[in-house]
């Protein structure tokens, strides 16, 4: 069984921390955790530790909030490309970069192991108001998907990436879009190709009592 290397930055996340560790650990799938802790305030470093997740704490400073909309794309690039750095020392075939804001089904860890792409998300509605989900075509949201593995431009919050990918120099950056942007150009650009799997809905708990799943047109 292959492994999977599963982390993200997190911050002041105590109110969802629970649910989004607890969706993990029911993947049947060879796991190794990090995540990394960057100015946090409340319980979210007490969970990790009750869970035995192993992270690591690299705080920028508090000029920038942890509310969404508060974000430094800069500082999460930085983050992020920590996270690629603890990856390369470990021996798995997959780095699963999840945002801590989502809760995913069971099972859909190894459906994105076995789609085989070099890149491969699950699909998430981004705003409670806007067709806006996390996949991009031409600078622009898809507003309605059908059932089904498409192929995009730009992806982020919830994606399995082959090792391929990362030895192959590929970084975040900062980007007015999000850090997740440079890191899906340089993918493209050096010849990876990017999914998502609209079968794979997770929660996506957009704010503390506002939780989204994105819905599909009729086929």
């Amino acid at each position: 069984m292959k492994n999977v290397f599963i982390g993200s930055p997190v911050r002041n996340r105590a109110w969802i921390m629970e649910r989004h560790l607890q969706s993990l650990e029911q993947q049947a799938v060879q796991k190794h955790y990090m995540y990394i802790l960057n100015d946090s305030e409340d319980q979210t470093e007490h969970i990790l530790d009750c869970h035995q997740i192993p992270y690591l704490t690299h705080n920028l400073g508090r000029t920038y909030g942890h509310i969404r909309g508060q974000y430094s794309y800069h500082n999460l690039a930085l983050l992020r490309n920590m996270l690629l750095d603890e990856f390369l020392k470990s021996d798995c075939e997959y780095l699963f970069s999840i945002d801590t804001d989502i809760i995913i089904p069971e099972g859909s860890l190894g459906q994105l192991m076995d789609n085989d792409k070099d890149i491969c998300s699950m699909l998430i509605r981004n705003h409670p108001k806007l067709k806006a989900h996390n996949a991009m075509i031409g600078g622009k949201h898809i507003p309605e998907f059908k059932a089904g593995l498409f192929p995009v431009e730009l992806t982020g919050a919830v994606y399995l990436i082959k090792r391929e990918v990362i030895e192959a120099g590929v970084r975040y950056g900062s980007h007015p879009t999000g850090e997740d942007a440079p890191f899906c150009e340089q993918a493209r650009r050096v010849g990876f190709e990017l999914f998502v799997d609209t079968r794979l809905r997770p929660v996506h708990a957009y704010a503390e009592g506002v939780e989204l799943i994105a819905q599909l047109v009729a086929s």
